[in-house]
């Protein structure tokens, strides 16, 4: 089994607790649409209402904690901890790709009763969408390449309880060694 660094800004660490109780959230409603990304440069799809998903901010099935995916590069004010999750998870992720500078998979509600999917702009406003870590390596990779420095949005995830809970956390000669080899 392979793994991926996991990153986690956060005097606790990775704890998992509501949405409101996740730094990231605080102020904001996201929304989570029920659907795993595919095709990394299919973008501009459309959906039903029904795949929308606005957890309440207490709402403990929606428990988990925000983290970045392998790399940060931002500054960070808070102490940083790494755990490892299994390559093969499927995470949330938000719902900009690499192309265009953001271009979001889906930005459409599709009405059964009419003939024509409606463009809605907030779409693309704090939504959360499922891909596989490898699609959201590779989702970074592309960006990368593109225009060099990442912004925090493109390695930024939401675990679910239940990933946190299988994370191998690295161990203190692990952590030196990591240490070094950032360093040199």
């Amino acid at each position: 089994m392979q793994f991926v660094k996991m990153i986690r800004f956060d005097q606790n660490g990775f704890t998992s607790g509501p949405l409101k109780s996740d730094p990231i959230f605080k102020g904001r409603e996201p929304v989570f649409i029920n659907r795993e990304i595919d095709n990394l440069f299919h973008t501009g799809q459309s959906i039903y209402p029904s795949e929308m998903i606005q957890p309440r901010y207490t709402d403990r099935q929606w428990s988990g904690c925000s983290c970045y995916l392998e790399e940060f590069t931002q500054v960070a004010t808070e102490t940083r901890h790494i755990g490892f999750l299994p390559r093969e998870s499927v995470i949330w992720v938000r719902n900009k790709s690499h192309l265009g500078g953001g271009i979001p998979y889906f930005n459409r509600f599709f009405q059964p009763l009419v003939e024509k999917a409606t463009v809605d702009d907030t779409l693309i406003i704090d939504t959360w969408v499922k891909m596989t870590v490898e699609d959201a390596l590779e989702r970074t990779y592309l960006w990368k390449k593109e225009y060099g420095s990442l912004p925090d949005w493109i390695t930024e995830c939401y675990l679910m309880e239940e990933q946190v809970k299988r994370l191998v956390y690295p161990s203190a000669s692990e952590k030196t060694m990591e240490f070094w080899l950032i360093k040199n």
